[in-house]
């Protein structure tokens, strides 16, 4: 089996693009493929979508929506307490800005952080400060661009 090592190399595979660097890429059936562990990527872009100083796309949304494993409704109810209408519009953005009022913005982003940051004491006491940090995010108009999540993350 063939190896080489690309410097940069962006994945689209969650639905928007996140830049990885230091790549490993094995030949497979005469096509190049990057050998990197989806899971641990998955993980690392949920905790960096949650403070990334740009707004959230939709595929960034629907992303987050499905790495908790919601359906609209469930996600709609628990998590943005807006119909399942709106979730469906603001995904329906694709890689553009969803425009999603705000503060709800800010309670997607908190819902986040409580469920990947906040488990032990030490946690819960550094929760407030990303709440006042996502305050200011929240509030900005830049625009998105890719995730850069450093080396990739191997199999």
């Amino acid at each position: 089996m063939q190896h080489k090592t690309l410097d940069s190399y962006t994945y689209t595979g969650l639905g928007f693009p996140i830049f990885l660097q230091q790549t490993e890429l094995v030949k497979i059936d005469g096509e190049w493929q990057a050998k990197i562990n989806v899971r641990k990527i998955a993980d690392q872009a949920i905790k960096i979508l949650a403070t990334q100083t740009e707004r959230l796309t939709g595929n960034q949304v629907k992303f987050i929506r499905g790495y908790f494993e919601m359906s609209l409704r469930q996600f709609a109810k628990q998590v943005v307490r807006e119909s399942h209408a709106a979730v469906n519009k603001w995904e329906s953005f694709a890689d553009e800005v969803t425009n999603m009022d705000s503060n709800i913005e800010i309670m997607l982003r908190l819902y986040i952080i409580e469920q990947i940051e906040a488990k032990t004491i030490k946690q819960k006491n550094s929760f407030y400060g990303k709440y006042l940090q996502l305050k200011n995010i929240c509030f900005s108009s830049k625009k998105t661009s890719q995730l850069n999540i450093g080396q990739a993350l191997l199999v």
